[in-house]
């Protein structure tokens, strides 16, 4: 079983390493539907824009684990530390790297959000936006306008397609 290396920073960790320690800070909650269904959404954006699983996950406000100050990031960057020896329950660390491998392997899996581009907290779909700043993309605003497509729920997050 791989781990996370200690030695080198996250934009240097094995891919499938680095879209396991995503999912372990996105949907360590979720069942493994979700965790399957948020490294789904990280290779998709990857096929859409040919981009690294680092160049994805790590550029700015995209993925909330990897935020300044989140309290994710600092789980994150523990388990690295520890070398995915403090993930507990027992079996999350495994978990996570088989949610990785899917949206990685080849063949892959059949993707479970059907083409998500986003994902979001439930409880924040379909929220009013400020009139006074671009509204986001999980916003009623968005989604009336059809510049947003809800897809499906999965756990606790809703799976969307945008067209930004």
């Amino acid at each position: 079983m791989i781990r996370p290396d200690p030695s080198l920073p996250l934009r240097d960790q094995d891919p499938t390493v680095l879209l396991a320690l995503t999912v372990l800070g996105e949907a360590r909650n979720q069942p493994f539907q979700g965790k399957v269904a948020v490294a789904q959404v990280v290779r998709n954006r990857m096929d859409a824009k040919d981009m690294t699983v680092a160049q994805v996950v790590l550029a700015p406000w995209q993925f909330s684990s990897f935020n300044p100050g989140d309290p994710n990031l600092t789980l994150i960057q523990d388990t690295v530390a520890k070398q995915a020896g403090n993930i507990q329950p027992p079996g999350l660390w495994e978990e996570c790297l088989q949610a990785a491998e899917s949206a990685l392997g080849t063949p892959r899996e059949v993707d479970p959000t059907g083409g998500a581009s986003h994902y979001v907290v439930a409880g924040l779909w379909a929220t009013a936006a400020a009139k006074t700043k671009k509204a986001p993309w999980f916003s009623k605003r968005c989604i009336d306008s059809g510049v947003t497509e809800f897809l499906i729920q999965i756990g606790a997050h809703i799976f969307a397609r945008t067209k930004w």
